[in-house]
């Protein structure tokens, strides 16, 4: 039986056509050792099985494909592992296109310590910038800031919150001792288990600028909204399971935001009533910023709207506004200064 160094993991739902732009960048890898792919169909109803049969005719590398009653990301990668027999499983969405060196660089970087995760870059199709919709520019834009903090020194490393299922990759023997993804989020799922990964295992995280992924997220607006939402809520849910650890998080979502943001989100969080016409002005704001190419301008405006969203998703998991800032902020979390909080939100993503 061949000997797998890695096993490229792909969780896919309805999304044909791109998958088919990284199965292609699947077959221009330059990895020289063995490898296998498995992809998990997660209830795909739009042709997924059909256009995976044909491309497994002609691929160079092993293809194991399986597919499922719809059950959510953390359990198609689950089964992707199961299936496995890979020493490496490196994760990779199915709207992200490996670069050439994208496999050989997760397997080197696993070569000199078995205590590693390795995480590479998901940058934007500098093609479509001016087709994708400004939350999607945001997003970019978000990533863009991580990797610029690396790269210039002010993050000495990643960590387990930096761990994006999307582009990352572990040992699978660290995966089955923790017992793979928790099935029961449905968003966050990637860092929660690094997260556990790092305290049971050891494992630390290391950036890869070179192990890169070309990122074309297909997303709506209010699907992006979904997102700060849900990572508020869990993060809560988090904070009460793990003895605080998660705590200072959520206190970050808003005492080092800065006095706008705040502001908003205090009003959000008393009257909520008002947050849908909030959202909407400022989704417009940030819309025709983007659209005339003031882009600082345009993301600033979907920070805000981000990070009120957390807050919100935070505060419904509590028990409401007044319990969120009762519980987690004292009076002196008001007091941040203006340059205190400049300095936090040029690093610190959300």
């Amino acid at each position: 039986m061949t000997n797998f160094q890695v096993s490229v993991v792909v969780p896919t739902y309805n999304r044909c056509d791109s998958l088919e732009v990284m199965l292609s960048g699947l077959m221009r890898q330059d990895f020289e050792g063995a490898w296998e792919l498995i992809v998990v169909s997660d209830g795909s109803t739009d042709g997924t099985a059909r256009r995976m049969k044909k491309f497994a005719l002609s691929a160079p590398f092993p293809i194991r494909f399986v597919a499922q009653e719809n059950a959510g990301p953390a359990r198609a990668r689950n089964r992707g592992v199961s299936m496995s027999r890979g020493e490496v499983v490196l994760f990779l969405d199915d709207d992200v296109e490996p670069t050439a060196s994208f496999v050989s660089r997760h397997a080197a970087g696993h070569a000199d310590a078995s205590d590693i995760a390795v995480i590479g870059p998901m940058l934007p199709d500098p093609d479509r910038r001016s087709s994708e919709p400004v939350w999607t520019g945001w997003e970019h834009a978000m990533l863009q800031k991580q990797y610029d903090a690396w790269a210039a020194g002010v993050w000495k490393g990643a960590g387990a919150h930096h761990f994006y299922s999307g582009n990352a990759s572990v040992r699978r023997e660290h995966l089955e001792a923790v017992g793979g993804f928790n099935e029961a989020f449905g968003r966050q799922e990637d860092v929660e288990l690094a997260v556990r990964l790092e305290k049971e295992c050891g494992i630390r995280f290391r950036y890869d600028a070179q192990a890169v992924g070309i990122h074309r997220p297909v997303r709506s607006f209010e699907g992006w909204l979904k997102i700060p939402f849900a990572y508020g809520s869990l993060d809560i849910t988090r904070a009460q399971a793990d003895g605080g650890r998660t705590w200072e998080r959520v206190r970050h979502g808003y005492r080092d935001r800065n006095r706008a943001t705040r502001f908003i989100a205090d009003l959000c969080l008393s009257a909520p009533f008002v947050s849908a016409p909030i959202r909407a002005t400022l989704l417009a704001g940030a819309k025709v910023a983007y659209n005339s190419g003031k882009d600082p301008a345009a993301f600033a405006l979907l920070s805000a709207l981000y990070n009120v969203r957390y807050l919100e998703g935070a505060a419904k998991a509590i028990g409401g506004g007044d319990a969120l800032r009762h519980t987690l902020f004292p009076a002196r979390a008001y007091e941040v200064t203006n340059a205190q909080a400049r300095e936090q939100q040029s690093v610190e993503v959300f």
